[in-house]
């Protein structure tokens, strides 16, 4: 069933949700940020439209200004959630100085990012193809990233770059699916560990 149709929304409104949106223009990334906080919040499930709406304060016909589809809507989410949680990452490390610090800047702006959206971005590509696309794309593209920096170290060969950047990010996407407490910090040294024991510290 598609997530995003017309049902109640399924957790408590927030104080002023429904006028808040009412004080100014609801842009395309506005809705796209809006989805993000609510697959966090409540999952797949909290994209319904008219949970969505009633968050932003705003009408089924805002919504509908910027999407055709509910299909479309939650294929634009997936791009915003591969760009913000991606490729923004990526271009704010590039202009570090050597590969050991590009990519301690790039986990430590990894961590800071909210694993709840992770979790439902995935959970929504389960169910979704055109969804499961882009999460293998940001798969595929995060793990061509870490195989380009280890390359360039020197220290690896292209065969021992490529294992070593998917086991490193089957742990950093495993820890987020069997340890969701985790803060940022907890998270942080929990993985630092497992880098210094597998000598990429």
């Amino acid at each position: 069933m598609d997530p995003v149709c017309h049902h109640r929304h399924p957790w408590p409104l927030r104080a002023g949700a429904l006028t808040a949106g009412l004080t100014r223009r609801f842009r395309k990334p506005d809705w796209l940020d809006l989805g993000l906080r609510a697959i966090a919040e409540a999952g797949p499930a909290g994209l319904v439209i008219d949970a969505l709406t009633v968050r932003a304060g705003k009408t089924t016909g805002s919504f509908y200004a910027h999407f055709k589809s509910s299909d479309d809507f939650l294929e634009a989410l997936a791009s915003h959630w591969q760009t913000i949680h991606t490729r923004q990452l990526i271009d704010k490390v590039r202009n570090h100085s050597g590969a050991a610090e590009r990519l301690d800047h790039l986990n430590r702006l990894a961590f800071q990012l909210d694993p709840a959206i992770e979790q439902g971005m995935r959970r929504l590509a389960a169910g979704n193809d055109k969804v499961a696309v882009v999460c293998k794309a940001v798969d595929a593209e995060r793990i061509a990233y870490l195989t380009a920096e280890y390359i360039g170290s020197g220290r690896y060969d292209a065969n021992q770059a490529s294992d070593l950047a998917r086991i490193e990010y089957a742990a950093f996407v495993g820890l987020q699916q069997t340890e969701p407490q985790n803060t940022p910090t907890e998270a942080m040294q929990l993985y630092q560990s497992f880098l210094a024991m597998t000598g990429r510290d």
